[in-house]
């Protein structure tokens, strides 16, 4: 089911990318990378990917603040390293997939969440907003995910999904029918 203030908080995303997709298409070849530069459909696709996916992990956090119970998005305020949001079960960072961050920059991100609960006295958590539902400890860090985060804060998972799909969706169909028949 579609969810209407989920919906109005995704609705900026729409608006940017497609204002970005007009701005990547004014630039010259030389101010583009050479697959969006050789096809211009490309160029569209790369850049609707990119921007909306980029503007939704900003997103996926503003959602919980707004929509969950006892949620506070940190990045809206003052920034604390490590740390994307502060619930009643902990403090930590919220990713799309798990698949988000890997090698060095993952590593980083856990130590500066460890070093910011000790600090404050909290549980450290690492959440995915999508995939799998699942819920474990490791290494005194609460790993959680999908389906178990977003009920832990009191969101239902599959309107998210449903109202982030129908965003997709519609944000394409504008792309596809004002934009593409120009190129």
């Amino acid at each position: 089911m579609i969810n209407s203030k989920i919906y109005n908080l995704l609705l900026p995303i729409k608006v940017q990318t497609i204002k970005k997709i007009h701005q990547n298409l004014s630039l010259s070849p030389g101010e583009l990378n050479i697959i969006k530069a050789s096809v211009p459909e490309m160029n569209v696709y790369c850049t609707f990917e990119r921007t909306f996916t980029t503007l939704l992990g900003y997103s996926l956090q503003q959602i919980a603040a707004e929509c969950g119970n006892d949620v506070v998005n940190i990045d809206k305020g003052k920034k604390t390293s490590g740390i994307d949001l502060r619930t009643l079960f902990g403090e930590g960072q919220l990713k799309s997939n798990m698949n988000t961050q890997t090698g060095t920059h993952k590593k980083d991100s856990i130590k500066k969440l460890l070093e910011t609960t000790k600090k404050n006295q909290t549980v450290p958590f690492f959440a995915t907003a999508f995939g799998e539902s699942y819920e474990y400890m490791k290494n005194d860090i609460l790993f959680i995910g999908g389906e178990m985060f977003w009920s832990k804060i009191g969101i239902d998972y599959n309107d998210l999904y449903d109202t982030i799909v129908y965003m997709v969706k519609e944000t394409y169909d504008e792309v596809k029918s004002t934009i593409i028949p120009t190129l």
